[in-house]
């Protein structure tokens, strides 16, 4: 039996896989169609025919065959993501075939790359403006206030305090700037003519198309992953924390710093966030009020991310990068601890956003959000003084390109007014710069150059292992640092690490293919990002630390989320039809299921479990002198008695409630407390015998418990004193 001849395709150039016969995909399509196409039949008797038969019957072997036929393409993407997902599950488990995970690896960078080249799948990002950019212009009175302003900020700074004129000059002058290059309306005005609108025929009308509510349900999710048990995980403080909210009660008690010089010196956003959460929410002096704020704040980054994955390859690559970001177990854990570090990606996200839409629009409004963005990060955390050099290699590289040849002037003039309107923020910070200079640069000193340390080998060689350190430490090893990681593990899950492995890949084959200049600045931000942790020369075991690098988030989850874009593409491409979105969404969502998984455990179970046994219990010793203080006794007579390495005895006296009170009490200063009439009480590590027995001594009444822990080593004695009536006080002397 001859086979039948397939129909023509009536619109061939619809897919360039349909030409000619129908091939073994095809047929699998048709079967998820439920229509499915004819199978070419032989005769029965051409399976068991002897072999003169079998010849007489080849032309009619080699039609049926070439019904079968394969194309590349159809492959390429599913088995590089397959290749790379093996290679870095074999990563994470620090196995012995970890030259096969290099292997496998190099295999699917191969893959990949031929695919992206051969453009199996497309990214749809904004067309870029062909307008040139215009000569800067500016309003002269505007800008001469603007320095008028900004020189009265910088000379009312002196007092390194943020005075009632000090911020009034400091607004003014950055308003101002803004003004005078502004190009056309202001936004503020454009709103409130929107909002005097509004009022005066006030409605509310909201309507979703699908991909917007796919992407409120991406943010919803990160939302989910980011304040899910935010009051346990993380579940203690360590001296780091105790230190902020030291500079919290500062700000509440109405001492307002521009730089806080606790704790050799920090910037002070994080500090007004937090007195700002204490006092709105009623959250206290306490880690939730810390933890809030940071959490905010990278919530507040994923938006940004979103902006920039558009700019970079479309929507689909911008709710991948967010969503990936969102779950993501590093973006996750360093929000959570309530320290600085989100506020780094917070600033890099837009500030990178706003540079490349300006850079594509032509437009210099978004050059001046970019300065503004630039100037509001270096008040947030110091990695954040490396966000005005990314800017600067970002329009450098732009400059390179022969896109660039007829506006490079008008580039590098709206580089310097980025840079004036960020110097112009920054300025309160400046004067304190020039007044304590030692002060503000002392801790980059104690870890770039030997202000604490001398460097064990020339600066250069330390510097290129931990470049190469650094960059390993998305797919092999995130550092030692267990307070805001989990150590030597990788920082992306083995579901993210291969997407991003795959994203540096595609993005290195569209820009050798397209030369498209931000797809070669996002890969080389991320080393730049990095270099608050690259550079630890002094120190280099601090080396690579998830939050100095914590800029690289933002390039990282981008790249991730070109790979994982590129997945419904490539359906859409192969697999035709009015299922297409069905099967995009089993897929991706099968791939994201499994990260989400992976993240949740890392963050909820292996996180949590690594700080418990690492922290120390001080919640639990505060909560006991609050009982103590709140039925029989008072703050003012508790004590924790000091001893090598335990616990931070500020951190018990705030989760006690008395955020001010240091419980610290040494063994030579236990006779002092012999004169107090009210019930007292000590707090020792169960290994201080020695106090413990001068106490019994002094206190032959007293009653000694122990106080457990489920965690071995983080028990500890209470010794309870009761109330000794003034008859008996000379007694006790």
């Amino acid at each position: 039996m001859t086979s039948p001849e397939p129909e023509p395709n009536p619109n061939p150039e619809s897919n360039p896989q349909d030409l000619g016969e129908p091939s073994v995909l095809d047929w699998l399509k048709s079967l998820v169609r439920g229509r499915p196409l004819p199978i070419p039949e032989g005769t029965e008797e051409s399976a068991i025919v002897d072999l003169p038969l079998a010849l007489e019957e080849e032309p009619q072997r080699e039609a049926i065959l070439s019904t079968f036929h394969f194309s590349a393409s159809q492959f390429r993407l599913p088995v590089a993501l397959l290749l790379a997902l093996t290679a870095q599950f074999g990563l994470e488990r620090r196995g012995e075939s970890i030259w096969i995970s290099i292997a496998l690896y190099i295999l699917a960078a191969v893959i990949i790359a031929w695919g992206t080249w051969a453009e199996d799948f497309h990214y749809t990002p904004p067309p870029t403006s062909n307008k040139k950019v215009s000569p800067v212009s500016y309003r002269p009175a505007l800008l001469a206030a603007a320095l008028i302003l900004s020189l009265l900020t910088f000379l009312t700074s002196g007092n390194n305090l943020f005075d009632f004129l000090t911020v009034v000059f400091w607004i003014a002058s950055v308003i101002t700037v803004l003004l005078a290059f502004w190009d056309g309306e202001f936004p503020l005005v454009s709103w409130w003519r929107r909002f005097k609108s509004w009022l005066a025929d006030p409605n509310l009308r909201l309507t979703f198309s699908g991909w917007e509510l796919l992407v409120l349900a991406g943010f919803g999710l990160s939302i989910y992953f980011r304040f899910y048990l935010l009051d346990t995980v993380p579940p203690e403080m360590v001296s780091d924390h105790a230190e902020k909210l030291l500079d919290v009660v500062d700000v509440l008690n109405g001492k307002f710093s521009i730089f806080f010089s606790r704790n050799t010196g920090r910037e002070a956003l994080q500090f007004y966030m937090a007195a700002a959460t204490s006092k709105w929410l009623g959250t206290g002096v306490s880690h939730l009020t810390l933890k809030i704020g940071t959490v905010l704040a990278g919530i507040l980054t994923l938006p940004f991310i979103y902006l920039l994955g558009k700019e970079v390859g479309g929507k689909r690559v911008a709710l991948a990068a967010m969503v990936l970001a969102g779950i993501a177990y590093w973006p996750n854990v360093i929000s959570r601890v309530g320290l600085r570090f989100p506020l780094y990606p917070l600033f890099v996200a837009p500030a990178f956003y706003y540079l490349a839409k300006g850079i594509r629009t032509r437009n210099r409004n978004d050059f001046l959000l970019c300065g503004l963005v630039v100037g509001m990060g270096l008040h947030g955390y110091s990695p954040a003084r490396v966000i005005p050099i990314a800017i600067a290699v970002g329009v450098g590289l732009y400059l390179l390109f022969k896109d660039s040849r007829e506006q490079r002037r008008e580039m590098i003039t709206l580089l310097v007014v980025t840079g004036l309107v960020a110097l112009i923020v920054l300025m309160p910070l400046v004067r304190i710069a020039v007044n304590r200079p030692d002060e503000v640069i002392y801790r980059m000193a104690t870890r770039y150059g030997s202000a604490e340390r001398e460097l064990s080998e020339p600066a250069i060689q330390i510097f290129f292992s931990n470049v190469w350190n650094g960059l390993k430490m998305f797919n092999w090893d995130n550092g030692e640092v267990w307070v805001n990681s989990i150590p030597h593990r990788p920082a992306l899950d083995w579901v993210t690490g291969a997407l991003f492995f795959l994203g540096v890949v595609i993005a290195l084959t569209r820009f050798a293919r397209y030369r498209r200049w931000i797809d070669l600045f996002i890969l080389i931000s991320i080393p730049i990002l990095q270099l608050p942790s690259t550079l630890s020369l002094a120190f280099p075991a601090e080396n690579p630390a998830t939050n100095r690098a914590a800029g690289a988030i933002v390039p990282v989850f981008i790249l991730a989320g070109l790979a994982f874009a590129a997945i419904p593409d490539w359906i859409e491409t192969h697999w035709k039809g009015r299922r297409t979105a069905a099967i995009s969404l089993v897929f991706t969502g099968l791939l994201l299921l499994i990260a989400s998984r992976l993240n949740y455990h890392l963050v909820f179970k292996e996180y949590q479990d690594l700080f418990l046994r690492s922290a120390w219990n001080t919640s639990e010793a505060g909560a006991v002198i609050q009982n103590f203080a709140e039925s029989i006794g008072d703050y003012e007579t508790a004590h924790v008695v000091a001893y090598p390495h335990w616990v931070d005895t500020r951190l018990v006296g705030i989760n006690a409630g008395q955020p001010t009170r240091d419980y610290a009490i040494s063994a030579e200063d236990f006779a002092s407390t012999a004169s107090e009439s009210r019930p007292q009480l000590f707090l020792l590590h169960p290994d201080d015998v020695k106090s413990l027995q001068k106490l019994k001594e002094l206190y032959p009444f007293a009653r000694v418990t122990e106080y457990p822990n489920d965690i071995e080593g983080k028990n500890f004695i209470i010794l309870s004193v009761p109330s000794v009536p003034d008859t008996n006080l000379e007694a006790i002397r």
